[in-house]
């Protein structure tokens, strides 16, 4: 028992950094991501306890040795102050490890204060996550309460081909004009290779909304989120039902019943749920569990296994460039197939040059990334993008049976500063992103008027599904204090 009870400071002070995170984040994460982050804090703690049991053959000596290592890596990133801060937070180490391995004190009262404090520590973030999930149910893209409009079940005429249809949603991309206007550059090289493989492109294009997560649930599912404040109230921060609406969506639920497989990939998480089932956890900068491991003695360490910035970011470009390879493959499996890709750039962080090369931004902070140094950092990234996308264009109509649908839509445009654009042209630029359409075998294909992401599958579906959806009036809202805070804006 004594042996059992040793082993529960160091496994509630391992959790705990990671219980906090979680808790303050859980308005965009599922539950299920914790899992996997959790078991690793358990099995460290448990390894550890063992280790020294091993050594000094008592359980409360163990016990204190490995709660005092449990603290000095995982609450490291929690009290950083600067490079300069590794040589006083060792030392303080060193000095616990040789003040408790030279003690022939039994430490039963320091377990007892270690057990006591460690389980009210951990106790809020518990009670508040119990508490959130409990009162925040998950929603259902079937929830007749949802939408608007409603949309009739597409047909495929007897013996049609049914194309594969690609929805390729770069983060982030400007429009053609916002480029030509606020960057000075000219994306006429770019337009003129897609227009050459059969791209229509717009000229004022615009989203919905100025959000990620919900100008891509707009428009796969091909109506305005509208009803979301009514369902789950005008002050919800719960943003976990967005992300749902992108990975289960009325336009592959539609295009099922015709044979459609729905293939859904993502360079980063910003389209899943619950963690990218085809990348790793740790993949992304911006995944939990790489945040959590930021916080630990690991935001030190490079290579494989480290999460400094340097290896962030290489660990990124990795999974970028496998996702591009992902979805130049996914044309030579059967079909027909609804295929979604998304890929973080050309949005930050800024890790490729205008010829793929590796690059660092000297400056992490949300004012810099939006600034002059970002745009040009941001402008070089959109440039290698041009190349990828276009190598995947090229991979898809060539290794497909029958000509595909293409749509090339970003979610919506440069996230600029207010600081460096004036707050009314940021909200102005933030919606105006890029639609490219290759629309094989219609007659006078053309863009959706109004050129909005949330008609770009209406139209789809009209063309080739035999549907009549009529295409929305088109409408965008800023991001305002609150996400369901929906206050149309005027767009010049």
């Amino acid at each position: 028992m004594q042996r059992l009870y040793a082993l529960v400071p160091a496994i509630v002070l391992a959790v705990y950094p990671l219980l906090s995170l979680f808790e303050h984040n859980q308005s965009e994460i599922q539950l299920g991501v914790l899992w996997l982050p959790l078991a690793i804090c358990v099995a460290s703690a448990v390894a550890l306890y063992l280790v020294f049991m091993l050594v000094f053959k008592s359980a409360t000596k163990a016990g204190s040795l490995a709660a005092v290592t449990v603290v000095a890596f995982f609450y490291y990133g929690l009290f950083f102050t600067g490079k300069w801060f590794l040589v006083p937070w060792v030392a303080l180490l060193a000095a616990l490890v040789f003040v408790l391995v030279r003690t022939r004190s039994e430490l039963v009262n320091l377990m007892v204060i270690l057990g006591v404090g460690a389980a009210v520590l951990v106790l809020l973030p518990v009670v508040k996550i119990g508490v959130y999930q409990a009162h925040h149910r998950p929603i259902s893209v079937s929830d007749p309460r949802l939408w608007p409009t409603r949309l009739e079940a597409p047909t495929a005429r007897a013996g049609a081909r049914r194309p594969d249809v690609y929805v390729i949603i770069p983060d982030d991309y400007a429009r053609l004009d916002v480029l030509k206007q606020y960057f000075h550059y000219d994306d006429a090289a770019f337009v003129r290779e897609l227009t050459k493989r059969g791209f229509l492109i717009s000229q004022q294009a615009r989203s919905p909304y100025s959000d990620s997560e919900m100008n891509i649930a707009a428009e796969l599912n091909m109506d305005y989120l509208s009803r979301l404040p009514t369902i789950l109230g005008a002050t919800s921060q719960d943003v976990r039902p967005v992300k749902k609406l992108i990975a289960d969506n009325r336009a592959a639920q539609l295009l099922k019943p015709l044979g459609y497989r729905y293939v859904h990939l993502d360079t980063d998480e910003v389209t899943f749920p619950a963690g990218n089932p085809h990348i790793s956890p740790f993949a992304t900068p911006d995944s939990f569990p790489s945040l959590w491991l930021r916080q630990t003695l690991l935001r030190l360490v490079g290579g494989r296994l480290g999460f400094s910035d340097t290896a962030a970011d290489e660990r990124f470009r990795k999974t970028i460039r496998s996702g591009f390879s992902k979805l130049e493959a996914v044309p030579r499996d059967g079909g027909p197939k609804f295929v979604v890709f998304h890929t973080l750039v050309p949005h930050d962080p800024y890790i490729f040059g205008a010829q793929g090369q590796s690059v660092t931004f000297p400056d992490r902070s949300d004012e810099a990334l939006g600034s002059k140094l970002g745009m040009s950092y941001y402008l070089k990234q959109l440039q290698f993008l041009n190349r990828k996308l276009l190598e995947a264009v090229d991979a898809i109509l060539a290794q497909s049976k029958t000509p595909p649908v293409i749509v090339i839509q970003s979610d919506e445009g440069f996230q600029a500063s207010p600081d460096t654009f004036g707050e009314a042209a940021m909200q102005q630029v933030r919606i105006k992103g890029l639609i490219a359409l290759h629309l094989p075998g219609v007659a006078g294909a053309r863009i959706p008027q109004p050129p909005n992401t949330v008609n770009t599958l209406r139209l789809v579906f009209n063309r080739y599904f035999g549907t009549a959806y009529p295409l929305l009036r088109s409408a965008s809202y800023p991001e305002l204090d609150l996400p369901y805070q929906f206050k149309e804006m005027q767009v010049k």
